[in-house]
């Protein structure tokens, strides 16, 4: 018995440490660069952001066009095997407060382009940089300019889809939430919502995540994109929710 216990205990030791060694090796993955097998597009609809973060000062003075229209949450390099994990793929110290984070080097054109849709850009609350440090930096294709950039034109594309329009002329107005994905297949192609992921939160629906495939070429189309990706569905926004309007 004795012997039988010499021999399973290296093995036992063996396991243990292969087992510790790909933890580390898969956190290593996670956070390089490049690794990404596909892309995440994330919108918010401000109005209902600010029902639960209602001190913030992008919340205080919305604009009109924030008031109507999905604004940019971010643009995330993905990779499968991290799930929610893949990020932080540089030496940046890692921040809880957005604005302790340096400003990536973004110009003012393109900035001014960002704060129409980033109502934390233009509040000073900083949400660009924790999104650049965060995600940004987990692909090389992009300087700060072109990330940005891309994520403007999406963020453009999918409210211009009909999606935008939609959601102002329904402020305050419970619908159907059938009739949204509707719109979405109608705007951005047939089955473009099953790409989506729905999240509401007290009955308001607040963000929409896209599954964008791992290559985003200069100029491409959202519609193009949607379906080239893996469909990925889920809502959790029951048969009906409530399009927030700001103030109410």
């Amino acid at each position: 018995m004795l012997k039988r216990l010499h021999r399973l205990i290296p093995l036992w030791l063996t396991l243990a440490f292969t087992g510790a060694s790909a933890i580390a090796v898969a956190g290593n993955v996670c956070s390089t660069a490049d690794r990404g097998d596909s892309y995440v597009f994330a919108v918010s609809w401000q109005a209902a952001f600010c029902e639960t973060h209602q001190t913030k000062p992008e919340c205080q003075q919305p604009s009109e066009w924030a008031s109507s229209n999905f604004t940019l949450h971010g643009l995330w390099p993905n990779l499968g095997q991290c799930g929610t994990h893949y990020g932080y793929c540089s030496s940046q110290p890692q921040q809880k407060n957005f604005c302790d984070y340096p400003e990536p080097a973004i110009s003012q054109p393109t900035m001014d382009k960002l704060k129409q849709v980033m109502p934390s850009a233009a509040a000073g609350t900083c949400l660009q940089r924790h999104e650049w440090f965060k995600h940004g930096t987990c692909q090389t294709e992009w300087n700060a300019d072109g990330y940005f950039d891309v994520a403007v034109g999406l963020t453009h594309q999918f409210n211009d889809s009909g999606v935008g329009p939609f959601m102002a002329a329904n402020r305050s107005l419970d619908i159907p939430t059938q009739d949204l994905f509707e719109v979405i297949d109608q705007g951005l192609g047939q089955g473009a919502h099953k790409r989506m992921k729905f999240i509401c939160n007290r009955g308001q629906l607040v963000d929409i995540y896209m599954n964008l495939p791992g290559q985003i070429p200069p100029g491409a189309s959202l519609a193009t994109l949607l379906q080239q990706a893996k469909e990925g569905f889920s809502s959790n926004c029951g048969a009906s929710f409530r399009v927030d309007m700001m103030g109410r």
